[in-house]
């Protein structure tokens, strides 16, 4: 891989771009970090995102992991957090400089609506994923569209 570097011991290689190494954000450090709930873990992740913050490394993730985190948030099994909560704390987050993603833009609209209504996270995403493409018209059985202004909920 151009650009990269074998990991001593480990086979596996980060790649850099420009002067700022890559790294991807796996779910469980978002966890850690906002959930506090093992503090040594959760100073280590800080860090990292203090280093982006300063521009000392750069970050990506992935759209998937943010919906992870917000499931494990939100599900009553682990931390049962409000989506109001979930907004408090993450969004924040996803916005430090040198944190990226696909549709990182979207990401205060999804919360916004997610927060602010009786629509699960995905339906929000999509939602406003839905709207920035122009489009707002959706197949759906899920009555929660009918919650979304903007938005035209259709069944076949």
């Amino acid at each position: 891989m151009k650009n990269s570097v074998k990991l001593p011991g480990t086979g596996s290689a980060i790649r850099k771009v420009g002067c700022k190494w890559v790294f991807f954000v796996d779910t469980n450090l978002f966890i850690r970090f906002l959930s506090r709930d093992d503090t040594e873990k959760a100073a280590k992740c800080k860090t990292l995102f203090e280093k982006a913050l300063a521009g000392e490394v750069k970050l990506f993730t992935s759209e998937l992991v943010i919906a992870e985190v917000v499931w494990v948030l939100q599900s009553p099994k682990t931390y049962n957090q409000k989506p109001e909560r979930i907004r408090e704390l993450l969004l924040p987050l996803l916005t430090i400089k040198n944190l990226n993603f696909p549709n990182k833009e979207l990401y205060p609209d999804v919360f916004e609506l997610f927060a602010s209504s009786n629509v699960d996270y995905i339906d929000a995403y999509n939602a406003v994923l839905m709207q920035q493409k122009g489009i707002y018209d959706i197949y759906s059985y899920d009555e929660h569209f009918d919650l979304i202004n903007n938005i035209n909920r259709l069944e076949p």
